[in-house]
């Protein structure tokens, strides 16, 4: 969502109270984030979830949702395409699900027929997760609907609790070949690279 300038702080408070009083909690809870930067930057992203299809039949809607939805609708000068993204719990590492002031997303284009490999792969950074980073977050998450013009197919979301672990290295490399052996990290890299064509990197912090 586009905000109209200088009506963030309305919009703010207008969301908070949406979500407080129709997604608080279960299928249906939802809360704002802010796009420092990216396709998006310097809009807002509403996020309802985790959920599931079946749920989606019956989420707030008609009535009062939608009425309280129009002190929202006040301050927004366009919304976006909605997406819709289904985690996996296969391939993700979770730490903790929230508590998380921001988000680090790197957003892949897959190569056709490179899917299946691009998910190995992914499966042996989650060992190096397990191993040497247990205390550490990150989700992947497949778009749902194909959009071959965008190339927005799946994405790997990292929680950070401060800017200052952009600072830090994170000496990924070696800890990959303590687990899987001497010289797979170029290795590593070198298939990765053959199952994508390209990445562009988000960061989101969250309002409420």
């Amino acid at each position: 969502m586009k905000v109209k300038r200088g009506q963030e702080d309305g919009f703010e408070a207008a969301i908070k109270a949406h979500n407080e009083q129709f997604h608080n909690d279960g299928d249906y809870r939802a809360f704002l984030m802010y796009n420092v930067n990216g396709p998006l930057g310097g809009h807002y992203s509403w996020v309802m979830g985790p959920t599931n299809w079946a749920a989606m039949d019956n989420r707030p809607g008609e009535g009062a949702h939608d009425d309280d939805w129009e002190n929202v609708d006040q301050h927004v000068a366009s919304y976006s395409s909605p997406g819709y993204w289904n985690m996996s719990d296969k391939l993700s590492h979770i730490a903790r699900d929230e508590g998380y002031s921001k988000r680090l997303i790197w957003m892949y284009d897959i190569r056709p027929g490179k899917y299946a490999r691009f998910s190995e792969l992914i499966g042996k950074v989650k060992e190096v997760y397990k191993e040497k980073r247990p205390e550490e977050s990150y989700w992947v998450v497949w778009n749902q609907f194909a959009n071959s013009d965008k190339g927005w197919d799946v994405a790997l979301i990292f929680g950070m609790d401060k800017w200052a672990e952009m600072d830090e290295n994170s000496a990924f490399g070696p800890m990959f070949e303590e687990i899987h052996g001497p010289g797979t990290w170029h290795t590593f890299l070198n298939e990765f690279n053959d199952t994508v064509d390209g990445r562009i990197d988000w960061i989101r912090h969250v309002v409420d």
